[in-house]
C-alpha cells in the first residue's frame, strides 16, 4: 500500500478520486499543481465545479457510463481552476468495482495539455 501511494503522490499526472456524486476524496500534488486548490480545498469539493457550464451536459453520458463500469477511452475536455482560467486536459477515468461488482468511485488521471509557442502566438 505504502507503494501504491508514493506512485500516486509522485506521478506527474494529476490523480483523482471522486465517488458517484463527483464528491473529491483524493487529489494528489500534481492536481493541486494543475489546478490550484489545496488537498484540505479539493477534499471538500464537488467535481462538478471544476467543469465549465458549456461542457456539463457532455460529460453527464460519461458519467453514467463510468458507473456502469464501461471502460472509456481517454478523452479531451476542460476543467476550470482555482483562479478561473480554464485548461484543457487528458482525461483517464477508470470505474472502481467492490467485490459485489457496483461501482463505488471513480478515479481520474488527467494531464494538463499545453498549447506549443507557435500555437500561442496570433496570426500577423
Amino acid at each position: 500500500m505504502r507503494r501504491l501511494v508514493a506512485v500516486v503522490h509522485d506521478a506527474s499526472d494529476a490523480i483523482t478520486l471522486q465517488d458517484m456524486e463527483g464528491n473529491i476524496l483524493a487529489w494528489n500534488p500534481k492536481a493541486e499543481s494543475i489546478y490550484g486548490w489545496s488537498e484540505a480545498e479539493a477534499l471538500s469539493m464537488n467535481v462538478s465545479s471544476m467543469i465549465p457550464e458549456d461542457r456539463k451536459t457532455e460529460e453527464l453520458p460519461i458519467v453514467k457510463k463510468l458507473s456502469r463500469a464501461e471502460i472509456l477511452e481517454p478523452y479531451r475536455t476542460q476543467r476550470i481552476t482555482k483562479d478561473g482560467r480554464t485548461v484543457n486536459v487528458w482525461l483517464t477515468a477508470t470505474s472502481l468495482v467492490n467485490e459485489a461488482g457496483e461501482v463505488y468511485a471513480i478515479a481520474t488521471t488527467e494531464r494538463e495539455i499545453k498549447l506549443e509557442d507557435n500555437e500561442k502566438k496570433s496570426p500577423k
